[in-house]
């Protein structure tokens, strides 16, 4: 199974100008920690960037500024991870795992944004998985018992 099916979309998104403010509200009202950075064709949004809730914060500590005077794009991380919707499971966490991340976009073949993956949503995938894979053995217990 690849990534792509099972991403959260749509990916939450904002321009690069949008202030910080108005990201962390759109987090709290969407109840996501990460939110991709976009710019271009909306129907095409390529990725610049990524802010998590820490990002967030750590702007709010360092510069004692008020968030509606800063904006995503001097918050985000620039050139974040972007994860292929074509990759499998294993190479996901292997990727964030690589650059100690737990959130990443996930982009189509032409690098549009598709939606964002979780190591949430990886675990609870694997989890599914494990649980589907624990049912064979309980089955076949049944089975023999007869």
């Amino acid at each position: 199974m690849n990534v792509g099916s099972f991403c959260s979309r749509p990916p939450v998104a904002v321009a690069a100008g949008t202030p910080l403010a108005d990201v962390a509200q759109l987090m709290r009202e969407r109840h996501v920690g990460a939110v991709v950075v976009i710019e271009g064709d909306p129907a095409r949004p390529q990725v610049v960037g990524i802010i998590t809730d820490r990002d967030i914060v750590c702007a709010r500590i360092t510069r004692a500024a008020d968030l509606s005077s800063i904006s995503a794009a001097e918050t985000m991380t620039a050139h974040p991870l972007l994860i292929s919707a074509q990759d499998s499971v294993g190479a996901a966490v292997a990727h964030l795992r690589a650059r100690g991340v737990r959130r990443a976009p996930v982009v189509g073949e032409d690098g549009t944004l598709l939606g964002v993956i979780s190591a949430d949503d990886l675990l609870a995938h694997l989890a599914g998985e494990i649980a589907a894979l624990a049912g064979i053995v309980s089955r076949q217990v049944r089975a023999e018992a007869g």
